[in-house]
């Protein structure tokens, strides 16, 4: 899962999975912008078939909190 999160966040930023990791905060690259971020966010409900609310969004700090997010709305 946090595999999969990375590497999409990384395609969508157009930057190498290595500048991605767990502890990356939303916005820490200079690439991941608020358009970025919709961006990402359409993309994690497409590919985990999810709903992402508004309400979850504002509690994202990380890409941690992003890959739990989609592991409690997987299981």
């Amino acid at each position: 899962m946090e595999e999969k999160v990375i590497e999409l966040i990384a395609r969508v930023l157009n930057v190498p999975t290595t500048e991605i990791d767990m502890d990356t905060e939303i916005g820490e690259p200079d690439e991941w912008d608020s358009l970025h971020n919709v961006e990402i966010i359409s993309q994690l409900e497409k590919e985990f078939n999810v709903k992402i609310t508004s309400d979850m969004i504002m509690d994202l700090e990380d890409v941690s909190d992003i890959v739990s997010l989609i592991e409690d709305l997987t299981e």
